[in-house]
C-alpha cells in the first residue's frame, strides 16, 4: 500500500512523528512517498528508516517554481500543502492509488482494511477521490454545486483517473484564477474542483480532534473504530496551547517513543507562548500537566532558542 506526504523543514518532525504513528499500527509493509521543498534537510530517525513495517522510503525534491502559492502568509501552513497537485510529475506510473494524509494526522490503530475496503469502493464508483465530509456550511462561500464539502487532510486518489482528467493542471488554474477566494487553500481549491463528486469516506480514517484553547479536558478516550486522527485547526499540539490539552498525548506520546524527551514544542509565535506559559502557571494547569517541570524548561529553552 503507497502512502504519500508533503511537507517542508518547517514540519519535519511533525510528519516524522505521523510516519512513525502509522508503521507503529499498520499489520503489513507499506510504501511511503514524500515530496518535500528540500530533500537534503530530511534525516529521518532510525525508528523510521529501520523499521520492519516500512517496504520502500521514496523521496522527492519538489521543483515547481513557476507556481505561485497563495494565503500562506502568516499561516500555519506552508507551501508544500499544495505539492499534491503535481503527483502525476513526481510519483512512479506503475501506482495506481495513494493515500495521502497531512503531517498533523497521527495513526491510532491499524487502517489497512478500511482504506482497503474504501479502495474497492472507489475503483467500483466513477470517482476520483474519496474523502471525509466536512462542515456543509463551507460549500456556500465557494459557492459550490454541491452542498457536500469535503475535508483534505486524509484522501484516497486513484491516479490513473487523477492523470487521465488531468486533475494537477485543473488544480492550479481554480488556484490561480480564485486566489482571494482560498480560505482554507489547496483544500478549497480541491473541493471548487470536484464540487461534490467524491466517495463519502469514513469518518474514522479522518476523525477531527480540534483542541480549543484552554478547553477543560480531564480525560479523553477515542472511540475504538478510529484508525487517524486529524489535528486540524490552529491548535496543534506541539504548540504549548496544544501540549496543556489532553488531548495531545496521541502525538506527544508516539514523539516521546522516537527522541526520548517528554514533549515536542514548536511554536512559531514565540510571544504567544510567553503569555500561554504565564496563564499555565498562574491558572494552576501546570500541575495537570504530566511533566510540568520538564514542560517549563523546554518552553524557556524554546524562548532563548534562535527561530528556525
Amino acid at each position: 500500500m503507497n502512502f504519500l506526504y508533503c511537507f517542508d523543514e518547517n514540519y519535519n518532525t511533525q510528519a516524522f512523528v505521523s510516519i512513525y504513528s502509522l508503521l507503529q499500527n499498520v499489520s503489513e509493509k507499506i510504501n511511503i512517498f514524500i515530496i518535500h521543498k528540500n530533500k537534503d534537510h530530511l534525516f529521518f530517525p532510525p525508528e523510521v528508516l529501520n523499521h520492519k513495517n516500512l517496504n520502500e522510503l521514496n523521496t522527492y525534491e519538489y521543483k515547481q517554481s513557476e507556481f505561485a502559492f497563495p494565503n500562506i502568509e502568516n499561516a500555519h501552513v506552508s507551501e508544500a500543502t499544495y505539492y499534491r497537485f503535481f503527483i502525476d510529475q513526481y510519483l512512479p506510473s506503475k501506482i495506481e492509488t495513494l493515500i495521502y494524509l497531512d503531517a498533523d494526522i497521527v495513526c491510532v490503530s491499524d487502517p489497512l482494511d478500511d482504506i482497503k475496503y474504501e479502495i474497492k469502493e472507489l475503483k467500483n464508483s466513477d470517482f476520483i477521490i474519496s474523502a471525509r465530509l466536512e462542515n456543509e456550511s463551507l460549500n456556500k462561500k465557494l459557492k459550490l454545486k454541491s452542498t457536500n464539502y469535503f475535508n483534505a487532510g486524509v484522501m484516497i486518489i486513484d491516479k490513473k483517473r487523477w492523470i487521465k482528467n488531468d486533475i494537477g493542471k485543473k488544480l492550479v488554474k481554480i488556484t490561480s484564477e480564485r486566489h482571494q477566494d482560498l480560505e482554507f487553500w489547496d483544500q478549497d481549491s480541491l473541493n471548487i474542483l470536484f464540487d461534490g463528486n467524491f466517495y463519502h469516506m469514513s469518518k474514522f480514517l479522518n476523525f477531527n480532534l480540534n483542541m480549543y484553547p484552554y478547553e477543560n479536558v480531564i480525560n479523553y478516550e477515542l472511540d475504538k473504530n478510529v484508525k487517524f486522527i486529524h489535528y486540524f485547526g490552529k491548535f496543534k499540539p506541539w504548540t504549548l496551547k496544544g501540549i496543556e490539552n489532553k488531548k495531545t498525548k496521541y502525538y506527544q506520546n508516539f514523539y516521546r517513543q522516537i527522541y526520548k524527551e517528554k514533549y515536542h514544542l514548536n511554536d512559531n509565535w514565540k510571544v504567544n507562548t510567553i503569555k500561554d506559559l504565564f496563564k499555565i502557571i498562574f491558572t494552576g494547569k501546570i500541575v495537570k500537566i504530566k511533566y510540568p517541570f520538564s514542560l517549563i524548561f523546554l518552553t524557556i529553552q524554546f524562548l532563548f532558542r534562535n527561530k528556525k
